[in-house]
């Protein structure tokens, strides 16, 4: 099962419960799949690598990503697909292949943020089931 995690860039710690949902994941061997920002991207990074687990994959718009803070992680560059793009549109090439990819999604939210707020559109156009926490 791959779960597609995202989140604001204005929320940079995860709140009990969402560690929780995460550690749920983790018994399950869920692969993860997770941006490259910081904000909710950068603290779930952080806090699976703080479990030891590496069965995630990061992604990116860019050749590299910007942050990896989990060692063995996989990383799936989505370049080409962005080659010429900038801005918001640059970042959405690995958001769309994110919700294409993955079978459930799980989104942590200020409520605000207009990246997660796609997102969720997304995710919910395809049907696949998904969780927003408003945080």
């Amino acid at each position: 099962m791959k779960l597609f995690i995202s989140g604001s860039k204005s929320i940079s710690a995860l709140s009990e419960e969402e560690k929780s949902l995460l550690d749920e994941h983790i018994a399950l061997g869920t692969e993860f799949l997770v941006g490259d920002c910081y904000g909710v991207d950068a603290a779930v990074q952080k806090y699976l690598e703080s479990k030891g687990y590496n069965n995630v994959t990061i992604y990116c718009s860019g050749e590299t990503p910007r942050n990896n803070f989990v060692t063995g992680a996989k990383v799936r560059s989505c370049a080409e697909a962005a080659k010429g793009l900038t801005g918001s549109a640059f970042h959405y090439v690995k958001d769309i292949q994110m919700v294409q990819d993955c079978d459930q999604a799980l989104m942590i939210w200020d409520g605000k943020s207009k990246g997660t707020g796609e997102n969720i559109r997304r995710i919910t156009e395809m049907e696949k089931p998904n969780k927003v926490i408003n945080q």
